[in-house]
């Protein structure tokens, strides 16, 4: 039987992630042996902030929910079952929860208890509520949750509660994916969780979960840098011993472009871990990054004598004798890989493409003609070897081994982006667009998606196509007003067209018409936010309405999600300097000139910000 789990409706008093996760965390449980049955259901609803789509709770009323809602979930749902609740302060700090149950098409429930508990008392409370949820989705538990008592991880009550409400943000974020509302910050969650271990520092739940909140927080860009910092010191100091505060530290530095501390936290998970691979691995990346390549080459050494089947470090490996110029040791890396797992597909590819790369054609094709003949799952090595077939104009082989693989996984977007490019190095371009369109029904990211668009826009609609790129040579020989002329009768029709809004952001901006430009260029970057001329363009048209700060404020955020990008970084820099923040703007000048040396192009804006 198929049941939804909702939430306990919250009174005032408790805290709304009770409700949350107190049903959440008995559903799991439950989910861990009926997989297919029990759904675990969150209020959520999409908003927009600053012209971002955003994921905000619903946070519901006091009580309990009438049965007239129930059935609408009833209806969208393939559900048979629903279960729900309330719960509201019970005696002695503790909790009154009223559970619930409803059978599709029934308004009478089916079942309705309430369970009184004082806050210690909270353990029993939860293991009840997995005990009646299994009940109703008729799931058999497992001994160690069958029984009079079962293992939480810890006895102290205050601790567990605590868990579950930085469990709840960590929850909160992965189902927003990240876009999460502007008002949202982690700190709470944080000092849950430091809370949680403060009160008993065995309780391994609450570390991981601080640790997992802060790589997400980490990767999303969400909350500062030096509060997810603090509460990762802060819970490396409680447990000193364990590793993984360490190795987000190191993450968390390494995002950042601080690579000398990111190596040192890596080299202090390593003193916890020194058996982990993959510790040695993310060391060697940063070292290779600090340009220290025989460093990086001791540690991706080392993880590879301790990986099985993964061959990450060999890839590292790879990469970083090539810096060195010894790409002529690279094929051995793979030989020896080889020679411990001839099995391994993956191992007979990459020393073929090593070999082709070292200009040993022939004995590549043999070590991939040879996988063919020898190996059962031959997917793999085809779209290995489909590449390089391509560039030998061996089309039609190429394009059976592209087709043979998408046959395996039939959404691989790079994937279907080889094919189409040697479809038309084949000249079967008439057959592109559908590849194309397959790309597009794949859920690409937006960068993908806005190239793939723009090259099916140029097949299907060449005359259109052929106008923006008109546009475009007028506005090299300074004809603006006449390129947008031609240019904004195309609105309309290639709205989904990156190219035709990047020229009109520019030609608006030229001639002054800084409204137009503006909107041009936030079209263009949310069609395609890895285009970075466009946030150039962006900021200049706010500057041309005197904007600066919104500016500085919008680069600054951009900057924090690609702290890798040059384009960006500069024009921060510009942004800071036109809206008075001069301290900043001369550090970014520095910086810039740092990493790129002598640059004449650069120096003119470089000054614009140095002022």
């Amino acid at each position: 039987m198929k049941i939804a789990v909702l939430p306990l409706n919250a009174a005032e008093g408790v805290p709304q992630a009770y409700g949350r996760q107190f049903m959440a965390f008995a559903a799991d449980q439950v989910r861990n042996v009926a997989p297919e049955d029990v759904n675990t259901v969150f209020y959520l609803t999409q908003i927009e902030q600053g012209g971002v789509p955003r994921v905000a709770y619903i946070n519901m009323p006091d009580g309990m929910i009438p049965y007239e809602q129930l059935k609408e979930l009833f209806d969208q749902g393939e559900v048979e079952r629903i279960l729900d609740g309330f719960i509201k302060p019970g005696p002695e700090d503790g909790f009154e929860i009223t559970f619930r149950a409803h059978d599709k098409g029934n308004p009478a429930p089916t079942i309705e208890e309430t369970m009184v508990a004082t806050r210690p008392e909270v353990f029993g409370t939860l293991h009840g509520l997995i005990k009646r949820i299994a009940a109703q989705a008729g799931a058999a538990l497992p001994e160690e949750l069958a029984g009079t008592e079962m293992e939480f991880g810890t006895d102290d009550p205050n601790a567990l509660l605590g868990f579950l409400e930085g469990w709840d943000a960590l929850n909160y974020i992965n189902q927003a994916n990240g876009m999460v509302v502007e008002t949202f910050t982690p700190e709470p969650a944080f000092q849950a969780f430091i809370g949680a271990l403060e009160k008993d520092s065995d309780f391994e739940g609450a570390y991981h979960g601080l640790v997992q909140l802060a790589r997400a927080c980490g990767n999303f860009r969400i909350g500062n840098f030096e509060l997810v910092e603090n509460a990762l010191v802060r819970a490396a100091g409680l447990l000193p011993d364990e590793f993984p505060a360490y190795f987000a530290l190191g993450e968390l530095h390494q995002s950042v472009g601080s690579l000398q501390k990111a190596s040192e936290y890596y080299d202090k998970a390593i003193q916890r871990a020194p058996n982990d691979p993959n510790l040695y691995t993310r060391l060697g990346v940063v070292q290779m990054q600090s340009n220290m390549p025989v460093n990086a080459e001791r540690n991706f050494r080392k993880a590879l004598e301790m990986e099985g089947a993964d061959t990450s470090a060999a890839d590292f490996l790879s990469a970083v004798l090539a810096q060195q110029g010894r790409e002529h040791e690279v094929p051995q890396v793979w030989r020896d890989l080889l020679a411990r797992d001839a099995s391994n597909a993956e191992v007979h590819a990459k020393l073929g493409v090593a070999l082709i790369n070292n200009n040993k054609a022939e004995e590549g094709e043999k070590v991939f003609e040879n996988a063919l003949e020898t190996l059962d799952d031959k997917t793999l090595i085809k779209r290995f070897y489909a590449p390089y077939l391509t560039n030998k104009e061996d089309y039609d082989r190429a394009m059976d081994f592209y087709e043979d693989a998408l046959d395996a996984s039939p959404n691989d977007v790079p994937t279907l982006m080889e094919y189409a490019q040697t479809l038309e190095r084949a000249g079967r371009e008439f057959e592109v667009p559908e590849v194309l369109k397959r790309v597009l029904n794949s859920d690409p990211d937006p960068d993908v998606r806005a190239q793939v668009q723009a090259r099916l826009i140029e097949l299907e609609q060449p005359k259109r196509a052929a106008t923006v790129e008109a546009a475009r040579e007028r506005m090299e020989n300074g004809d603006f007003h006449a390129a947008l002329r031609e240019l904004k009768p195309l609105r309309n029709w290639l709205s989904d067209y990156w190219k035709l809004w990047a020229l009109l952001s520019s030609a608006n901006n030229r001639v002054g018409q800084f409204d137009e430009a503006e909107e041009s260029a936030r079209r263009l970057i949310e069609m395609y936010p890895g285009c970075e001329p466009a946030y150039g363009e962006l900021v200049n048209a706010l500057h041309g309405q005197h904007r600066d700060e919104e500016a500085y404020t919008f680069m600054n955020e951009v900057a924090q999600r690609n702290p890798q990008s040059l384009a960006i970084h500069i024009n921060l820099g510009l942004a800071a300097a036109r809206a008075g923040h001069k301290d900043h703007a001369q550090a970014l000048a520095k910086s810039i000139r740092e990493a790129v040396g002598q640059n004449q192009e650069l120096e003119g804006i470089l000054e614009e910000m140095a002022r």
